[in-house]
């Protein structure tokens, strides 16, 4: 069986342009200060670009290793719709816009922007892909099941999110390495959003358990990592996840 590249020609684009977004609206406010500078927004626009461009690719391979470790591919997506609605007829191919028809619509390039837009750069709405994990049936052979379990696929779409917000908890006790931190720990909080086609929502509806955890976990790292130490925003964010996982077991039992 021939391996599959690490990255594909598609995929490729698809995290550039993802980059390109995060760049936008987190350089959107930074065009000048009292006055619109070109000089001075192109240039923060490129270094947002480059340092969201260098997040996605730590995220995206993550989730490749664990995919990987559990025989299956992992490849970023835009985020992309093809319902308006849960009824057959909703289907995008199935509209008709501008004389048009679009099979999906990338939600994760058009609401961001949006967003950042009619707030003038206030709200990041970095909700813009996620991974599609394909299992490699011929390589699971000696696993019990043939097909990826709802837990496996759970794990593997974590991991992205909970690399990226470690990555932003180590760097944010050095100097310098402010813009880097704010867009791994919200592109890592939006992810975990349980939104139809992102990871939040293939971990939500893969282990609720497991999502509680996480999720607890990332929101609370990062807001104390505002206020402490890494360590110490480490074990307090376990606690806190735990104590959430424990409640959410007993109300479930």
């Amino acid at each position: 069986m021939q391996e599959k590249k690490i990255y594909n020609g598609q995929e490729i684009r698809s995290i550039f342009l993802a980059a390109l977004v995060l760049g936008f609206i987190f350089s959107a406010r930074e065009w000048g200060y009292g006055s619109t500078n070109v000089g001075i927004g192109l240039t923060n626009l490129i270094q947002s670009t480059i340092l969201s461009l260098i997040i996605i690719l730590i995220y995206q391979t993550a989730h490749k290793l664990i995919a990987k470790k559990y025989h299956a591919y992992s490849t970023f997506r835009i985020w992309s719709l093809k319902r308006v609605w849960f009824t057959k007829n909703s289907k995008m191919e199935n509209l008709n816009l501008f004389r048009k028809r679009f099979k999906t619509i990338k939600v994760g390039v058009i609401l961001p922007i949006i967003f950042s837009l009619i707030s003038n750069g206030l709200f990041r709405f970095a909700t813009i892909g996620s991974s599609e994990v394909i299992a490699i049936e011929k390589r699971r052979i000696n696993k019990k099941f043939k097909h990826l379990t709802e837990f496996e696929l759970a794990k593997i779409h974590l991991v992205g999110p909970l690399t990226i917000l470690l990555l932003a908890l180590i760097l944010h006790q050095f100097p310098g390495f402010d813009k880097i931190v704010t867009i791994s720990y919200t592109f890592a909080l939006f992810s975990m959003l349980p939104f139809s086609g992102l990871d939040g929502a293939k971990v939500f509806f893969g282990s609720l358990p497991l999502y509680t955890f996480g999720a607890g976990f990332i929101i609370t790292t990062a807001l104390l990592m505002q206020v402490l130490v890494p360590l110490w925003t480490l074990i307090l964010s376990i606690i806190s996840a735990l104590i959430l996982l424990i409640i959410f077991l007993q109300r479930n039992i």
